[in-house]
């Protein structure tokens, strides 16, 4: 099958959705599909996405410059669409981007929305959602957790149930990254590690709370440079902020760690400043996961669609740091636990959570319609 990727983000980027844009449009690819991903052009080069990423070039990546700095008006890139020759003979749409989604449906192929969030009722994207809905092209609706497609049943009465795939994240495989020349950590310390960006209730406030109750172990957050957190009153010695850092390079960083944590709050803000606990799917759980690392999380509604009920991670109220401390010093005291949660974490990565797995669940409705 021939799959357009319709993006419309900016690639390469530091965000974290820039990451599930690209990897999906691998495990598409190695699936044996002819796919192409059409984005906004990012911070680097088109070509460099495949080495900054860490991915093979399993799919073919078309990047527009934005005008001025601002992307394309949404009217001017969906003329380019319905122009362009490779769009015109895709056999499947899949993306995110609402708009490009609604100007593929006119090609008369089977259009796939990816939801990550819901737009405010009766806004521009809202309404342009109620078209792609009702079109006859319109295949279903791809939710990464259970509370957005519950959102999305109440919010729009006339999408019918069959219409709703819930899939959360996937993530790639683990794959070592080059050695750290420098390391912050020291020698016999136990190092915690939180791969992820600064923004507020991701996690970084915890830890750096639990960091000062705990000064004999060493934690790192590798996404994010302390500047980026001066809204963080107090931030201990023995917390090491590393910077953003290429995707391909994490590899590296996870191998440093002893335990990971991913300590979201009771509110979570996400790059779009959208408040988003109650519908995120942490993608850093699941590379923690294929990592094999021993990791402790907060329970949000995102990490129970990803965890089950299977005991393969240490899961802690939101936003508690107290459960936190605890959950910490209780496997930092214990390698036989980390092993064994590690162990299940990664088994339970490869059976369930592979981009490959993901990849196959997220088409299946449309390639049984078209079979």
């Amino acid at each position: 099958m021939k799959i357009v990727y319709l993006a419309r983000r900016a690639i390469p980027s530091v965000n974290a959705h820039s990451v599930q844009i690209v990897k999906m449009s691998e495990a598409f690819g190695k699936l044996g599909h002819d796919v192409l991903l059409l984005t906004h052009r990012g911070d680097d080069d088109a070509g460099r996405v495949y080495g900054r990423y860490g991915v093979d070039p399993a799919f073919a990546i078309e990047s527009f410059p934005r005008k001025s700095k601002r992307v394309l008006p949404k009217w001017r890139f969906g003329a380019f669409l319905l122009r362009h020759p490779a769009v015109r003979s895709a056999d499947i749409f899949f993306g995110r981007d609402i708009f490009s989604l609604f100007v593929a449906t006119r090609i008369g192929k089977p259009v796939i929305f990816e939801a990550h969030a819901i737009p405010k009722k009766g806004s521009l994207r809202w309404q342009f959602l109620q078209r792609l809905f009702a079109s006859k092209n319109f295949s279903h609706l791809v939710c990464v957790t259970s509370t957005l497609a519950d959102a999305y049943r109440e919010s729009f009465k006339s999408l019918e149930d069959k219409k709703i795939v819930v899939v959360p994240n996937g993530a790639a495989d683990f794959k070592p990254g080059p050695k750290l020349a420098d390391w912050p950590g020291r020698p016999g310390a136990t190092q915690i590690g939180f791969i992820g960006r600064p923004f507020a209730g991701k996690g970084i406030e915890l830890l750096a709370s639990a960091a000062a109750r705990m000064p004999e172990c060493d934690f790192h957050v590798v996404g994010a440079a302390e500047d980026d957190v001066d809204w963080i009153d107090r931030i201990p010695p023995n917390l090491h902020f590393h910077g953003y850092q290429p995707h391909a390079k994490l590899g590296g960083y996870q191998q440093r760690f002893d335990i990971a944590v991913a300590p979201y709050c009771e509110q979570v803000m996400n790059a779009s400043d959208m408040e988003s606990a109650a519908i995120t799917s942490p993608l850093k759980l699941l590379e923690y996961m294929a990592a094999g690392l021993p990791v402790i999380v907060s329970d949000l509604p995102g990490v129970r669609d990803i965890l089950g009920s299977e005991e393969i991670a240490a899961i802690v109220p939101p936003g508690d740091v107290d459960a936190l401390v605890k959950e910490l010093r209780h496997l930092a005291a214990d390698p036989d636990l980390r092993r064994k949660l590690g162990q299940a974490a990664r088994q339970s990565f490869l059976e369930r959570h592979t981009l490959e797995a993901r990849a196959r669940r997220v088409l299946a409705p449309a390639l049984a319609a078209t079979a």
